[in-house]
């Protein structure tokens, strides 16, 4: 019968130092990138603009040239 040792924590520490150590960038933890709140409302709108112009477009109300 075969039994399977649990990971030595001592050893997956070290393991998971050492990538952080020799991996690309600095050790330190870097804070995600903070979209602001007036961006993610600028999309919306834009998004609801291209929306409403498709929908009258499809109606016929209004004619674009392309």
């Amino acid at each position: 019968m075969r039994e399977e040792l649990a990971a030595n924590e001592d050893i997956v520490f070290a393991q998971q130092n050492r990538k952080v150590v020799m991996g690309r960038g600095s050790t330190k933890n870097r804070p995600r990138h903070l979209v602001s709140a007036a961006g993610v409302i600028l999309w919306y709108l834009l998004a609801l603009v291209a929306l409403n112009l498709w929908l009258l477009r499809l109606l016929g109300y209004i004619s674009l040239p392309w």
